[in-house]
Parts: structure tokens; C-alpha cells; sequence
């Protein structure tokens, strides 16, 4: 399972819109700055994000990018579905679209695994608020996996 750039952009962008909460809005060359992620990649993440309903937009020379609601109301899941589209994609529904038939369908002990992954990993980032991750990331490490180191490969 990876983790794709627009994932890891998409929560950095909104991790600085969290932390602008009740501040005015960012300009979209101002978080590509600040993240040092392309200006272009930036616009794409933002369109999704809006179209998802998790920012806003406002046109004009004071114009640029807000949440459309509070940070401690908005999860991970969220964010990830925004701009993936789907927070764990279902590994055998890919082999039943068009002409790829999965043979095993009925008959196949893997399934379950990967449908109780994608329940594991989705219940995982919907209980993370944007808000934790404002936090400092010894605490952060602390919450979520109950020691004050991050474990190293």
C-alpha cells in the first residue's frame, strides 16, 4: 500500500489552512510556497478539495483558500477520499470492471483481507481530526501509537 503525492500535499495543504483557521484565506502560490509543492499540483489539490466541500474559495486581490468548516470537524479519511477519490481502493472490484474477470470471486479466502484492511485503514484516518495533526508531532506519535518514539525502519 503507498501513500501518493497527492495525499501527502492534500493533508500538508490543509494542515496550513488549519492552522490560518478564522484568519482570512491563503493564496493558492502562497501554500505551493510555504509547502514547496509545484504552484499547478497546488491547483489541482485545491479543486478537488473544494469540490469535496472541505475548502472554500473567494475571488478578487484579498481572495484565496479557507476551510468551509472548523479543523476539529474535518478527518483524514476526508482528505484522502478528496483528492484519491476513495480512501482504500477495493483490490478485487478492480478485477470485475470490463473484461478482467476475477476467477475466485466466489471462492477466494484473500477477499476478506483486503475488505477488513480497507475498514481498518479507513476507521484509522477518520478518527485522526485535522486538529491532531497541529499538534507537535512528538504528541501526535504519542496518541496514536502510545509511545513517544517513531519506530524506525
Amino acid at each position: 500500500m503507498r501513500i501518493t503525492s497527492s495525499s501527502e500535499y492534500g493533508t500538508r495543504i490543509m494542515v496550513q489552512l488549519a492552522r490560518a483557521w478564522g484568519g482570512g484565506t491563503l493564496a493558492a502560490k502562497d501554500l505551493a510556497a510555504r509547502e514547496n509543492i509545484p504552484r499547478d499540483y497546488v491547483g489541482q489539490i485545491l479543486v478537488r478539495l473544494r469540490r469535496a466541500g472541505l475548502v472554500r474559495s473567494r475571488l478578487g486581490t484579498k481572495g484565496g483558500y479557507a476551510l468551509s468548516r472548523d479543523p476539529s470537524r474535518i478527518h483524514m479519511a476526508e482528505i484522502v477520499r478528496a483528492v484519491e477519490g476513495e480512501v482504500f481502493e477495493e483490490v478485487c472490484g478492480k478485477y470485475t470492471r470490463g473484461s478482467a474477470r476475477c476467477r475466485h470471486q466466489d471462492a477466494c479466502g484473500i477477499r476478506p483481507v483486503w475488505v477488513r484492511l480497507g475498514l481498518e485503514v479507513e476507521a484509522f484516518l477518520r478518527g485522526i481530526p485535522l486538529t491532531r495533526l497541529l499538534e507537535p508531532e512528538r504528541q501526535v506519535v504519542q496518541t496514536l501509537l502510545g509511545h513517544p518514539r517513531i519506530p524506525t525502519a
